[in-house]
């Protein structure tokens, strides 16, 4: 490996949408992965005793161009509109969950008893996890002199420095410099943004760091795709969406169009992957402010 150091990939309001208080699913990414990739990605993760899809915990390395649950396709299912090319698991999923509420096991409501209950909060707590890559350009550097691999990468959303952004598409043309205010609509000069978020309650954690010995790292090549991967939970309200509108002006004359959805739960862990092969760099990474 060449000496040195390499840097590699990280990164108003009116409430118009109900809160999804009553929905949450988990796609198996493991069981579409294995159908599109053969069966290598199931032997690489332990499966919990009695839950219908394997636990990423456990996993040792993750199948090639790993993209982990959709934060589209989730947000979707949860506002109880199904995108057209969702993977029908993930309504099932949802219809599933729907028929075990949020607080059911916590609080006792359930004729669940004995050593039936613990299983129960197992499939419950499955039910409710979920894992987002999101691809990072910068943050990641290793120093080889010291075969030592540092992480720092903020996931903080621009509009929300609380929360964590997991994805956003931007559509249309910005009309700045190109025309002015009372045109813009009219000459097509019109965009939606559509941001999907994660917020933890009463946290502001959306710095991923990290600093680790790693002997035999070796991706001087500069071929890897790096990204992060935060396996979550989500918790009610589970999601929220939020509608802006904004009329063009002098300094943006554009017909603007924001929705934020967000997500609401806890990151469980946080890893670095190549998503290139599968790799798991490393595990040992952490969220702070």
């Amino acid at each position: 490996m060449r000496q040195g150091w390499y840097v590699f990939f990280s990164k108003h309001r009116r409430s118009v949408a109900a809160c999804a208080s009553c929905a949450l699913l988990c796609w198996s990414v493991f069981a579409l992965a294995a159908g599109t990739h053969g069966g290598g990605a199931a032997s690489t993760v332990g499966a919990a005793s009695g839950v219908p899809t394997p636990s990423i915990m456990s996993a040792e390395s993750l199948p090639p161009d790993f993209a982990g649950d959709d934060p589209e396709y989730v947000r979707d299912a949860l506002a109880g509109h199904p995108s057209p090319g969702q993977p029908p698991s993930i309504t099932s999923r949802v219809r599933a969950f729907l028929s075990r509420p949020f607080g059911k096991w916590e609080h006792g409501a359930s004729a669940a008893s004995g050593a039936s209950r613990p299983q129960a909060q197992t499939n419950a707590q499955s039910d409710r996890t979920f894992v987002f890559v999101i691809p990072v350009s910068y943050g990641v550097r290793y120093q080889a002199k010291k075969k030592v691999l540092t992480v720092n990468v903020s996931l903080a959303a621009p509009e929300d420095p609380r929360a964590i952004l997991l994805k956003q598409t931007v559509k249309g043309q910005s009309g700045r410099k190109l025309v002015v205010a009372p045109e813009a609509k009219a000459k097509g000069f019109v965009q939606t943004f559509d941001a999907i978020q994660l917020r933890s309650e009463g946290s502001a954690r959306t710095t991923v760091t990290g600093r680790t010995l790693l002997p035999n790292f070796d991706h001087g090549h500069g071929n890897s795709d790096f990204a992060i991967v935060l396996i979550c939970t989500l918790e009610p309200p589970y999601l929220t969406d939020d509608v802006e509108h904004s009329a063009p002006t002098d300094e943006e004359p554009t017909d603007i169009t924001r929705r934020t959805s967000t997500l609401n739960g806890s990151v469980d862990a946080a890893w670095l992957i190549d998503r290139q092969d599968g790799t798991i760099v490393t595990k040992r990474l952490r969220l702070v402010k």
